[in-house]
């Protein structure tokens, strides 16, 4: 087994806006001590450094401490299940390192801290305004979900109509079901709840299911929440508010353990965890094998990925001495767990990956071996690549591949089941990708910043930003570079030519205008191996003041460059006689235009009528675009996601034209008539073929649809002028 020895994901020492995945790293639910609960309890993020967490929100679910009553004993009610704590996300980010804290105390109750730790004391956040920010519940089952796009009334939406859904004290299972059989004593009971997060209100709406997988029915207002992370755990016999329909060892007839879903933890009897520490991101082989009597729900009879049990540490806690920061300092509790049904036989439980084998990664043998740190990754998680979209440990061609599949999308979301999603409840969760969104606008928009960390990243298998780790504290001697922007300029320039030799103020009907579009970084070029920060993205606007003059014909990627996703390039106007959109490209290169300008892609107009219109290039204005590229191009190992400091674009190039495009005369003879069936049907196999037939005649005469296309659309329309 290959030991894992220390954290080696390095942040970013420069930050613009932002980046990418997130996901839940650590919770301290019940520190040890008198007074810890009210200043040392925290909830650890960790993703991309820098990431924005607009929109996002962390929740924790309690299921109370059993499912199951006496007859007639509701009403009155038991604990509620309800949402205990709600915290809303919006306006904070992971810290440069790619960590952020939120705690119940200050930040100096938190003595492991480190300096790029992002870190927000959770009574400053907005909770829904039913309560006040608390203490998380220790006592019963307990879920911490990370949200996104929660509906109903929210921070930044403080008056819709739809009211509270999610917020603290909400009451999300507030459903009486009697009578119901107790699967362990096999008496009838009542039951509290039924397991499913419902649609919330203060008092709960009983039956009304709220959809958590992301916006399967777009109609309904209040079915579009996504769950981007979550882990569960049972307490005694409460309710685990996991919402993957995925389980693991179905109809086993071990008492108290299945059937589990996939991110709940399994029981490890005789504790409550205190801590949930995350080791690993991903999931591991082909799934486990069932309990004995059960059946796996998996295509090949396994288990499905237990993703909550291959990726958590869980375990008490005691205070202890010999860690970092100061005192107290809180480690995990190695001492023997007695009850004969445990799991593992420690206070502690690890993923088995960590235990098994001669040598285990866990020391179970000595107290005060695993410390609890809030603000640091502890030393046995597996690096976390930032751009690693298919989660398979390494950035490399399949992610630039899996991301600009969906570079432009405004909205892919991975989340357990999203109805856009490839991957859903059906599938292998190993297969699943949570949020693809790499970038620092907030929002899961796949944009030119995604697509950059990827870029950047290509290659790594352990995330290092040279100069920084997860822990801040290590320079790290090899890894990513990702230098300042500062003094980076880039000079897009473009060059025209038109083969038929025509000046641009003296151009005809059916001329064919090139400009080759070139980019080049003029300040801050950074010549160093692998440190090299040459032009790697372009995300542009082409626009023609004019219609009726000429229109875009064709873009061709050049050099080392290719398109990102030519679907996104959108023609303005009629068909492209006002410009064309979202050009995109982008190279693994790191080197293009560091030495002298380099080609970037080649644009192809054709002028098809009388009159004068200008040529510009610039910076994309699609939205999503304008945010994640404000200059229009990318420059690869660069903070501030790769964008230069400044960029220059040319000055417009202005066309005029005289005549006229004469539908149907393919003959070129100045009229429509038999003469013109032959070139027609010489122009119907292809724009080549007709221009070395008939030189100097215009292709585009044969479009008598006019489309800007010469196809068999254009039968008809000819036969109709022939005859008119």
């Amino acid at each position: 087994m290959q030991k894992i020895c220390s954290v080696v994901l390095l942040a970013v020492a420069v930050l613009p806006t932002a980046t990418a995945t997130v996901f839940i790293n650590e919770v301290f639910i019940n520190p040890p001590g008198s007074s810890a609960d009210d200043t040392r309890e925290f909830i650890e993020l960790l993703g991309t450094p820098g990431r924005s967490l607009d929109g996002y929100a962390v929740a924790l679910v309690n299921g109370a401490l059993t499912k199951y009553y006496p007859l007639g004993s509701i009403p009155p009610r038991p604990a509620a299940q309800e949402i205990d704590e709600f915290f809303s996300l919006d306006g904070l980010r992971l810290g440069p390192n790619g960590l952020l804290v939120i705690g119940i105390g200050s930040s100096s109750m938190y003595p492991t801290l480190l300096a790029d730790t992002n870190f927000q004391r959770w009574n400053t956040l907005w909770n829904g305004g039913l309560d006040t920010p608390g203490k998380l519940n220790n006592d019963g089952s307990n879920t911490v979900l990370l949200l996104r796009r929660r509906p109903g009334r929210t921070q930044a939406d403080p008056t819709n109509p739809a009211g509270l859904r999610w917020g603290k004290d909400i009451n999300p299972d507030d459903e009486l079901i009697t009578p119901v059989t107790d699967p362990q004593t096999d008496q009838a009971v009542d039951q509290y709840g039924d397991g499913d997060l419902d649609q919330g209100q203060p008092n709960g709406i009983d039956g009304f299911t709220l959809d958590m997988v992301g916006a399967s029915t777009p109609v309904d207002p209040l079915d579009d929440l996504e769950v981007v992370d979550e882990v569960s755990y049972e307490h005694e016999r409460g309710w685990e508010y996991d919402t993957d329909a995925r389980r693991v060892d179905l109809d086993s007839p071990v008492p108290g353990l299945p059937p589990r879903r996939v991110h709940a933890l399994d029981d490890p009897q005789g504790f409550n965890p205190d801590c949930l520490i995350r080791v690993d991101y991903r999931t591991k082989g082909p799934g486990w094998l069932p309990a004995p009597g059960a059946t796996g729900a998996g295509p090949n009879g396994m288990n499905w990925q237990d993703t909550a049990t291959e990726q958590w540490i869980r375990g008490e806690s005691v205070v202890g001495s010999g860690g970092q920061g100061g005192s107290p300092q809180f480690f995990l509790d190695n001492s023997p767990n007695s009850n004969p049904d445990a799991i593992q036989p420690y206070m502690v439980n690890v993923p088995l990956w960590l235990a098994d084998g001669q040598a285990p990664d866990y020391n179970f043998t000595a107290p005060n071996t695993y410390q609890i740190m809030a603000g640091r990754l502890n030393p046995l998680a597996v690096p976390y690549v930032p751009g690693d979209a298919d989660r398979d440990g390494d950035c490399d061609a399949d992610d630039l591949t899996k991301v600009a599949a969906v570079f432009g999308e405004p909205d892919w979301v991975f989340s357990n089941a999203f109805a856009g999603a490839p991957a859903g409840n059906d599938g292998d969760p190993a297969t699943q990708t949570r949020p693809w969104d790499v970038d620092a606008t907030g929002d899961n928009g796949v944009e030119p910043s995604d697509l950059q960390w990827t870029l950047n990243f290509q290659g790594s298998t352990d995330g290092r930003i040279v100069g920084r780790q997860y822990d801040s504290t290590t320079p790290a001697a090899t890894g990513v570079y990702l230098n300042p922007n500062t003094g980076v300029a880039c000079a897009v320039t473009w060059t025209a030519l038109v083969p038929s030799g025509r000046p641009l103020n003296g151009l005809r009907a059916g001329d064919v205008v090139e400009l080759t579009v070139r980019g080049q970084v003029a300040a801050g070029a950074n010549t160093l191996p692998q440190q090299q920060n040459g032009i790697m993205q372009f995300v542009h606007d082409v626009t023609l003041s004019t219609g009726g003059v000429a229109r875009v014909e064709q873009v061709v990627a050049l050099g080392a460059f290719s398109k990102t996703r030519a679907a996104l390039e959108a023609p303005v106007g009629l068909s492209g006689d006002q410009g064309l959109r979202r050009i995109n490209g982008h190279t693994t290169s790191f080197t293009q235009g560091l030495a002298a300008a380099a080609d970037l892609y080649r644009i192809r107009l054709r002028v098809f009528g009388a009159g004068t219109t200008t040529v510009g290039l610039g910076p994309s204005s699609e939205p999503g675009f304008a945010l994640s590229t404000p200059h229009g191009v990318k420059v690869g190992r660069t903070a501030a996601n790769g964008n230069p400091q400044t960029a220059t674009y040319p000055a417009v190039l202005t066309l005029t034209a005289s005549g006229q495009l004469l539908p149907g005369d393919t003959n070129c003879d100045g009229v429509v008539n038999f003469d013109d069936i032959d070139p027609f049907v010489v122009a119907l196999g292809g724009q080549a073929a007709y221009e070395a037939a008939y030189p100097g005649c215009v292709w585009l005469n044969a479009d008598c649809d006019g489309d800007g296309a010469v196809t068999f659309d254009d039968i008809d329309p000819f036969v109709t002028i022939l005859s008119s």
